[in-house]
């Protein structure tokens, strides 16, 4: 198949203008004038774009809130981790400061402590003294002073529940 344009037959040049300075000519016309002088409507209408403005502000803000909840949840977990290396340092601590209270009272300690600082000795049998009570140990109750007539009347009610056994 011959181009009918140029004659050649590579296909490739037929979709191109045949000859330019025909083009040229018909936008002098009055024909082309008047299409182009028909007023289009935009693309969009100001409602439109106004909706469009609406969601791209709300698409922004649950962005942005996204972030700054990731950003929140990134700081708590480095807050945790620090307080987890706090926690693990006083640990450390406490279970050093419980040895050294463990070791300070241990009984040579004690009794060392004792006999260089405070000058106590033990005792020997020599110095230890039995002290015999000839009389047996017996408690006495003290009665309070004489009771009233409504004192004795619950006391008689109180026996006689107990009695009863309500």
């Amino acid at each position: 198949m011959a181009n009918k344009y140029y004659g050649h037959d590579n296909l490739a040049h037929e979709f191109e203008m045949p000859y330019e300075d025909e083009g040229r000519a018909y936008e002098n016309t009055r024909e082309y004038s008047r299409r182009n002088s028909v007023r289009t409507e935009p693309a969009m209408s100001l409602k439109e774009k106004a909706m469009w403005g609406i969601l791209t502000i709300i698409a922004l803000t649950l962005l942005a809130s996204l972030i700054y909840g990731r950003v929140e949840i990134s700081r708590l977990y480095s807050e945790r981790a620090g307080l987890e290396k706090q926690l693990a340092v006083i640990q450390n601590e406490n279970i050093s400061m419980q040895s050294e209270i463990a070791e300070r009272m241990n009984m040579t300690k004690v009794e060392e402590y004792a006999k260089d600082n405070l000058g106590l000795q033990k005792l020997d049998k020599s110095q230890i003294e039995y002290i015999e009570v000839e009389t047996p140990s017996t408690v006495e109750v003290k009665q309070e002073k004489e009771e009233g007539i409504f004192v004795r009347i619950k006391q008689l009610f109180n026996s006689a529940s107990e009695y009863l056994g309500l």
